[in-house]
């Protein structure tokens, strides 16, 4: 196969492997935000509360990583 050839078939191949791989990541990201407002509505959280709970449930955590 010519240089040429190759290079854009190699090109193609890349494109077509980042077009797969952006749509898996949306397609879980979906899933994802799906499965929290089925936990948050099952729990009687609206969205408004969401971020609330969010914010003092890491405001209690200790960040353990570094020691």
């Amino acid at each position: 196969m010519e240089g040429t050839n190759y290079l854009t078939v190699a090109y193609l191949g890349m494109i077509a492997a980042l077009a797969i791989w952006t749509w898996t990541v949306v397609v879980r990201s979906r899933s994802i935000e799906a499965r929290l407002e089925a936990v948050e509505s099952s729990i009687g959280i609206d969205v408004s509360q969401a971020d609330g709970i969010a914010t003092q449930s890491t405001d209690g955590a200790q960040d353990d990583a570094t020691v």
